[in-house]
């Protein structure tokens, strides 16, 4: 009886060593699979940061302060060990499209191609014969809409760029560096139609993010010459 009760305990040792050992290479391949994916993103998101024409960099960047907010892409990409891609292309993380669906729905009634056409040109177009401060705001946010419309697949990039790039003249003829353009937006927000308190104390984060981060666009951009 005892040495059934032996023969019974090893083989009980032994099930279970093995299951350990199963699970373990399990769990090995599980991370290495996650690890596989992981680098085959980082690698997209360097190929398409690579591809980018100068005026996307330009245009996204323009847009950096709402993106930012909504992101969180300079955190993110610090995490991820990566180029903050999504501050310098139009894309949008795959995770993302739908909830800025909404906020673009719900921010510039925007729901189509034509629809962030025109409210890119009217903010431009609103811009340019503003204050500096309400300049900055309609630049920020016709660069925003643009991009956004792109980032969802409303249009395509080009496109978009076709849409915004008088955005970028006038922001090179009335603000002289991204710090001035940052400043000035942050005082434009206190009268910009939807602004509030707890949004302005975000955005002033994020301004302080983008004028400091050394992986920035308005660290690693120069600011366009007029």
């Amino acid at each position: 009886m005892l040495g059934f009760l032996k023969d019974m305990i090893s083989a009980v040792r032994e099930g279970a060593s093995e299951g350990l050992a199963e699970a373990r290479e399990e769990i090995d391949a599980e991370k290495a699979g996650k690890a596989a994916v992981a680098g085959k993103q980082a690698a997209a998101l360097k190929t398409r940061l690579a591809l980018a024409p100068p005026m996307e960099r330009l245009i996204t960047a323009l847009a950096a302060p709402y993106r930012e907010t909504f992101l969180n892409e300079l955190s993110t990409a610090a995490d991820a060990k990566r180029q903050p891609v999504y501050l310098f292309c139009m894309d949008l993380p795959g995770d993302e499209v739908t909830s800025w669906q909404k906020l673009m729905a719900r921010d510039f009634d925007v729901g189509s191609a034509e629809e962030a056409q025109a409210i890119t040109r009217a903010l431009i177009e609103n811009g340019d014969g503003a204050t500096n401060a309400r300049c900055a705001v309609s630049l920020v946010r016709a660069c925003h809409v643009a991009a956004g419309a792109a980032g969802i697949g409303y249009v395509d990039v080009p496109e978009a760029l076709a849409w915004a790039t008088p955005a970028a003249v006038l922001a090179a003829k009335r603000f002289p560096s991204w710090y001035e353009y940052g400043q000035a937006f942050l005082l434009g927000e206190r009268d910009a139609a939807g602004s509030n308190v707890l949004g302005r104390k975000f955005l002033a984060r994020t301004v302080e993010r983008l004028s400091n981060d050394d992986t920035s666009p308005w660290r690693v951009l120069a600011w366009p010459a007029a």
